[in-house]
């Protein structure tokens, strides 16, 4: 459970790209700007989808450094990955063959012809060989790949029956249905042997989950019918309804699967197959208000708990992007109650900053609304409210606006936990805020890190700090809890670290089932008047695998895992050290819940 495969990256990080490049110096620590401002540059085309600009600054960006560090470095296999994916959008896929083999020979010449890091790039060649309807050349491929993974995780890792499953789906392709039948009845017999631990919130049932997400927004539908184009990126009337996400069962804690445009696994495959591999929208279903309400409370009755966690988008994000994080937080998280999102009308394009703060406050007038109606319909025990990079402005004009329209009573908070993940807000702003609001929540976390390159870069263009910034701006404020997340990696620009990073996730998870407090939290450690997130310390599957486990289980999760362990083969030795690092974990999650 500690190996990744990149898949996507959150539409956020991909958007600030170009603004990043324009306004951070161009020369790094100990680095030649000639080195540093071509790859810049291909970072920007490449972000804004200009591709055969991100082609012209990427030849320069490899050419440089090949002078820097090599023909044969290392450094340089990023650059080649990059330009092999740009001339794949391309369609120019004999160029993009040679950019990935190139990439391979050097991995191999560095880690050996077996090593795992090798695998990312053999796929994108199994991906251009496809498209090249060379079956024969992606089976080959897909094959090395295999023995790979099962040398280094095991017969029935994750990876093996991901990759397992994308061999099923090759021989669909090339219309070879008796040998995808063969790898289905195998696979069948692989899952009969892995572990039987996975008493989830969702059930996975052909190879995917299914998520529900109830919504609100403000965009105007725009008369498509396809899930992914039901709404656009224009200003409308309040609107409810519901979503329904596909989780693959191969599901990794943290990423955002995503189909590429150009990729075989997008292709005619049928929705069956993409449910197995990618997280999707597959349903949109619009409600009026009366139904809404009544359809949301049903929900919330018979659901395990009466909780509901909302989450809010930022910058560039469309209505499906909102739809696809929200399910994969709620599968992640194992959350027991409902999901819901709130979906303001991000332009969802990089050169529309402008765009969207002008509707993003407006927005929080009509999410006022929206929380009304969830405050005093639902029927939920607790509302907890998550909100990322800009979405944060319209979380806090709407908590404003709820908070001064309802007369102090005593009673509970009105909401739970409330969550301000690397919000895109004037810092001063954010802490005059806070005296409105710190009193409506249970608790109030702030996540804010000093390698948020998107945030500098807004910093830059505000002429002002950020509120999810750290270091010497970080903010300390009376009922709020800010913890820095600096250490914890994530995408390129270090904004999504909330929802990609199982650390980071463990920690949201602590928060929204128990309601603990920082220092009840893993790797938390006291700073003056903040915390700071020891990344190290509360990191991979296993420490989420444990959390999650004891809450289905209890105490008695640590017999099951045993059982479990005694159940593993004796070859087998990747799944017994997976499994034994979770039973570490879990070895010390149930030492500190007894003290």
């Amino acid at each position: 459970m500690t190996q990744f495969r990149i898949t996507s990256q959150h539409p956020v990080a991909i958007a600030l790209i170009c603004l990043a490049a324009a306004l951070l110096p161009a020369v790094g620590t100990g680095q030649d700007a000639g080195l540093i401002q071509p790859q810049q540059q291909l970072d920007a085309a490449n972000a804004r989808g200009d591709w055969p600009a991100a082609i012209e600054y990427g030849v320069l960006a490899l050419q440089r450094a090949e002078q820097e560090f090599g023909a044969d470095s290392l450094d340089i296999v990023g650059t080649l990955e990059t330009l092999g994916d740009v001339s794949a959008k391309l369609s120019n896929f004999d160029a993009a063959k040679a950019y990935y083999q190139r990439a391979v020979a050097i991995k191999e010449l560095a880690y050996g012809a077996d090593h795992p890091d090798i695998v990312s790039t053999l796929e994108s060649l199994v991906a251009i060989s496809v498209q090249q309807a060379n079956y024969d050349e992606a089976e080959a491929l897909l094959k090395r790949i295999l023995e790979i993974e099962q040398a280094a995780y095991g017969e029935s890792h994750e990876n093996v029956l991901i990759t397992w499953a994308r061999l099923r789906d090759l021989y669909l392709e090339a219309n070879r249905p008796a040998d995808a039948a063969a790898v289905d009845t195998m696979l069948a017999e692989l899952r009969l042997k892995s572990r039987d631990l996975d008493n989830r919130r969702y059930s996975t049932e052909d190879g995917f989950a299914t998520v529900r997400v109830f919504y609100g927004t403000n965009r105007t539908p725009t008369g498509e019918v396809k899930a992914a184009d039901f709404y656009g990126n224009e200003r409308g009337d309040l609107g409810f309804g519901y979503v329904d996400v596909s989780i693959p069962e191969t599901h990794k804690y943290g990423e955002l699967e995503t189909s590429s445009r150009w990729s075989v696994f997008s292709y005619a495959l049928g929705e069956d197959a993409l449910k197995r591999k990618y997280v999707l929208l597959l349903k949109v279903a619009a409600l009026d208000r009366d139904s809404f309400r009544s359809q949301l409370s049903e929900h919330v009755g018979n659901s395990p708990s009466r909780d509901i966690f909302l989450f809010v988008h930022g910058y560039n994000s469309s209505f499906e992007d909102a739809a696809r994080r929200t399910a994969q937080l709620a599968y992640d998280l194992d959350f027991d109650g409902t999901p819901m999102m709130y979906s303001w009308p991000s332009q969802a394009s990089a050169t529309s900053y402008t765009v969207d703060e002008a509707v993003v406050r407006v927005s929080g007038r009509k999410m006022a609304s929206f929380l009304n109606d969830v405050l005093d319909q639902s029927g939920a025990d607790r509302i907890h409210l998550i909100a990322h990079s800009m979405g944060n402005r319209a979380v806090i004009e709407a908590l404003q606006r709820i908070v001064a329209g309802r007369q102090p009573s005593g009673a509970e908070h009105l909401f739970g936990q409330i969550l301000f993940t690397a919000p895109d807000v004037d810092r001063d702003y954010f802490i005059d805020a806070m005296q409105d609001i710190k009193d409506s929540a249970d608790r109030i976390t702030l996540y804010a890190s000093d390698n948020d390159v998107a945030l500098h870069s807004s910093a830059i263009l505000h002429g002002a700090p950020r509120a999810g910034l750290a270091g010497e701006s970080v903010i300390s404020a009376a009922g709020v809890d800010t913890i820095d997340m600096s250490d914890v990696e994530a995408d390129r620009l270090g904004h999504t670290y909330f929802a990609a990073n199982q650390g980071a996730i463990y920690d949201l998870f602590r928060m929204l089932w128990r309601s603990d407090p920082p220092d009840r939290r893993c790797g938390m450690q006291h700073q003056d008047t903040t915390w700071s997130f020891n990344a190290d310390q509360c990191k991979g599957d296993d420490l989420l695998e444990a959390g999650l486990l004891y809450k289905r289980f209890g105490p008695d999760a640590k017999e099951k895992v045993q059982q479990y362990l005694d159940s593993i083969a004796e070859d087998d030795d990747a799944s017994r050290e997976e499994w034994l690092r979770i039973l570490d974990r879990l070895n010390v999650l149930l030492e500190t819940e007894t003290n």
